[in-house]
């Protein structure tokens, strides 16, 4: 598995897996994205900037849930500081920052399902 690039891609992918099981915690439909989303001249920035905008209205509707997805919600909130690289990437990704976004997205994804199992359900990692 790659390792964490200077730039914060493999965490970046980390921090996105965290942001899209939240989405997945408050609204139980939302689509998985495919491996193919992260490839072909994305940007780690631009690929977060819809699940970060909606991380409190996502928590809040997990919250309104309540239960066990409230318990996985808060305890993905609070994953989020550590996820966070010092420097999000801006640029355009290589294919070896690509395989590093993608790995840490699947390692922090493997996680969550290992955790909350049927919460986070049958995702692509």
């Amino acid at each position: 598995m790659p390792n964490e690039t200077p730039n914060g891609h493999f965490r970046a992918g980390q921090l996105g897996a965290a942001l899209w099981v939240l989405r997945r915690l408050a609204v139980p439909d939302a689509k998985a994205p495919e491996e193919s989303a992260f490839r072909g001249k994305k940007v780690p920035v631009q690929l977060l900037a819809g699940d970060q905008a909606s991380l409190m209205k996502n928590l809040l509707l997990a919250r309104r849930r309540g239960g066990d997805r409230w318990k996985a919600a808060a305890e993905v909130f609070r994953d989020i500081p550590d996820l966070l690289p010092s420097n999000l990437p801006g640029n355009t990704m290589e294919p070896g920052e690509e395989n590093a976004f993608i790995a840490g997205h699947q390692k922090q994804i493997a996680a969550y399902k290992e955790k909350f199992g049927a919460l986070v359900g049958d995702v692509a990692g």
